[in-house]
């Protein structure tokens, strides 16, 4: 008799692992089906960069990077983080270039996480690093963000027991969804403690180039560049076309763990994105990056006039490519988001999505056009002028 059905369960750490983020607004495309044409969505992440109509890669550069290639790009993105940040950077013991943030991510909780070892991750914040840790059996440990301490970490599990065998700290800054980022002085202090406890601290730092004024990095901290390592996206750092090409740059034990890692995930990298790469360096800021930050400045005034009508506050900074907003009186985010679906085909991404301290807020992409703000702005005044004419006498 022929085998109708093979059934194999899924590995228990495929349950484990967290909402992504897209499961939160999903929801909204349901609720849509069949109602509305003309969705306008306001959630979704989408980096509109486009490549140049004039650059058509062919040949070699089609094939993965050469050595000498890759060397290139090291010495050309050393020589620049030298100049931004003022710390010396050793090409090829202290930078790894690979694929996007979220295969940086992975390789390095690979490298460092055995299983049923401790990671912090944000309390608050993107799915990606509690699901690096899951997916290494480990054991991720939220610290405490809040909007009490307007957004910044708190990092009192590093002095408990908790914090003596920690084996990572994942760290987003600035950070997604609410713009917070630390200082120089919260980062040296960050450093003296995992140094203290030996704890390595992996920021993701993709959005550091969305603000014209840097960010301060691990790079500028005393201690830093021994204990931790910077995550970073050419294609957001340098205004590249949407490309799964990143780089790390910091302590060269953790440069040492990604490279033997990837042996197990093997990285692609393109002669010809390394190309656009080492130009983008040498023209920085690019005519994309500029435009990008115009284009999330004008997202950001129609956004502000959306919020105003929602009824909702601004909680965050303009360091990411998002708007951060309070609700009133703490409103269930996903209740408002689905309303808005469903009367106004309009997507957005109730701050549930980022952890439990996330309820009653809401996160913009302001990545969408300007003109889907104001469109959305524009249905929902149309909406109440026709309630209040249906209400007059």
């Amino acid at each position: 008799m022929p085998v109708r059905k093979v059934i194999i369960d899924k590995a228990n750490r495929l349950y484990q692992m967290p909402p992504a983020i897209s499961d939160f607004v999903v929801p909204g495309h349901r609720l849509l089906a069949g109602k509305r044409s003309g969705v306008l969505d306001l959630a979704s992440f989408f980096w509109p960069v486009v490549p140049d109509p004039d650059f058509r890669p062919e040949g070699d550069q089609l094939l993965a990077a050469s050595s000498t290639g890759m060397a290139a790009l090291k010495e050309e993105l050393a020589g620049w983080l030298t100049r931004v940040h003022s710390a010396r950077i050793v090409p090829d013991r202290e930078l790894y270039i690979g694929g996007g943030i979220t295969s940086l991510a992975y390789q390095l909780t690979l490298a460092y996480v055995d299983t049923g070892d401790v990671a912090f991750v944000p309390g608050v914040g993107i799915p990606l690093y509690r699901s690096c840790v899951t997916a290494c059996n480990g054991e991720p440990i939220p610290y405490p963000i809040s909007a009490k301490t307007e957004w910044i970490p708190r990092f009192d599990r590093l002095n408990t027991g908790l914090g003596r065998v920690a084996r990572l700290l994942f760290l987003n800054s600035p950070h997604n969804p609410t713009g917070a980022e630390l200082s120089s002085k919260d980062l040296a202090e960050l450093a003296w403690l995992a140094g203290r406890q030996n704890i390595l601290i992996v920021n993701d730092a993709a959005y550091a180039a969305i603000s014209s004024r840097a960010p301060a990095s691990l790079l500028d901290t005393a201690g830093g560049k021994k204990v931790g390592v910077e995550l970073g996206s050419f294609c957001y750092q340098f205004g590249l076309p949407p490309l799964p090409f990143g780089y790390a740059v910091g302590s060269r034990e953790a440069i040492s763990g990604m490279e033997k890692a990837a042996r197990l995930v093997r990285r692609f990298v393109p002669a010809y994105a390394v190309e656009l790469a080492i130009d983008a360096i040498r023209g920085y800021p690019s005519p994309g990056l500029t435009a990008i930050r115009d284009r999330i400045s004008r997202a950001s005034a129609e956004a502000s006039q959306l919020m105003d009508l929602l009824r909702l506050e601004p909680a965050g900074r303009p360091t990411v490519p998002f708007e951060w907003a309070q609700t009133e009186r703490r409103t269930p985010s996903t209740s408002i988001a689905k309303t808005l679906a469903r009367r106004f085909g309009v997507l957005v991404t109730p701050g549930l999505s980022f952890g439990e301290n996330g309820e009653g807020f809401f996160r913009f992409s302001l990545l969408a056009s300007p003109g889907a703000f104001a469109e959305a702005a524009r249905r929902i005044r149309k909406s109440r002028l026709i309630r209040k004419r249906e209400d007059e006498p």
